[in-house]
């Protein structure tokens, strides 16, 4: 057998042992209202390439994982799901990884294990995260080379973690090669630019609508590779205190509080304004 699906089965409440299934690619049991547990075999699938666990709004916790052929791992809509599997060794095939309404609090260190992601996609608008998680480990991202794209949506919690260990730890090499970060109504606030940003020196299209902080500070400037920078409808902000030299797009819709004399110097600089 090479796959075996679960899918929308109301009554199910656990995924049984599957360890005699050796040779079982696809695995999924998407929408399961009622499912809460998985049995710890089924992290142990050498052949398993899809495993699908999405809508399933009562698991809680998921086993760990040593999936070395998985090259799907969907876990959107998995509303009480609050830890990320640890990663038991190198998985290399994981490319892409979404965790829409999936309120993840913890991310281990092992999650650097996931050794080619490109990109994470995280989206919460279930109203269930709570402050003071733990959050996404800058340093398991700094060990992912592959990791380009991260988005982030109304993400209420912490989102990136070991970040309070001081800027002065960053340096040239001690970074993410993330290319493209979208922090959306994240609830960001100035603390931010010192604490955060630095770990993100290689960013090319920095997204931030929708958050709280007044300030752009000036080291801003010392992202050299930023050409694009989006600060709509952050309504907050009050003063831009530097542009990066080789930005060439600006938006800024709907920043009402923005000062005059900003606006000014902003209109002076070469590159595509968007300013409301």
């Amino acid at each position: 057998m090479t796959s075996l699906n679960f899918d929308e089965c109301r009554y199910l409440k656990q995924i049984p042992d599957v360890s005699c299934l050796t040779h079982l690619e696809n695995l999924s049991f998407r929408w399961c209202p009622k499912l809460s547990s998985l049995h710890y075999s089924v992290g142990f699938l050498e052949k398993l390439k899809i495993l699908d666990a999405e809508g399933c709004s009562k698991l809680k916790s998921f086993p760990p994982i040593k999936l070395t052929s998985l090259e799907q791992l969907k876990l959107r809509y998995c509303h009480r799901l609050e830890n990320f599997p640890e990663v038991l060794g190198n998985m290399e095939n994981v490319r892409e990884l979404e965790l829409k309404e999936t309120p993840i609090k913890k991310f281990p260190l092992s999650f650097q294990n996931l050794t080619r992601l490109q990109k994470l996609h995280l989206c919460l608008s279930v109203g269930v995260m709570k402050n003071g998680c733990d959050g996404v480990p800058l340093s398991s991202i700094c060990m992912m080379p592959e990791l380009v794209d991260i988005a982030a949506n109304e993400w209420k919690g912490e989102l990136f973690c070991e970040a309070n260990e001081g800027v002065e730890k960053v340096s040239s090499i001690f970074y993410t090669n993330v290319q493209y970060l979208q922090l959306r109504c994240c609830n960001l606030t100035d603390d931010f630019f010192p604490t955060l940003l630095p770990w993100f020196a290689n960013m090319k299209n920095l997204d931030l609508s929708g958050n709280n902080f007044t300030i752009i500070p000036e080291c801003i400037k010392e992202f050299h590779f930023l050409t694009r920078l989006n600060l709509n409808f952050c309504e907050r902000l009050q003063e831009i205190k530097g542009v990066p030299p080789n930005l060439k797009y600006f938006s800024a819709i709907d920043c009402i509080s923005l000062t005059s004399s900003c606006r000014s110097m902003l209109l002076n600089q070469v590159l595509i304004l968007h300013i409301g």
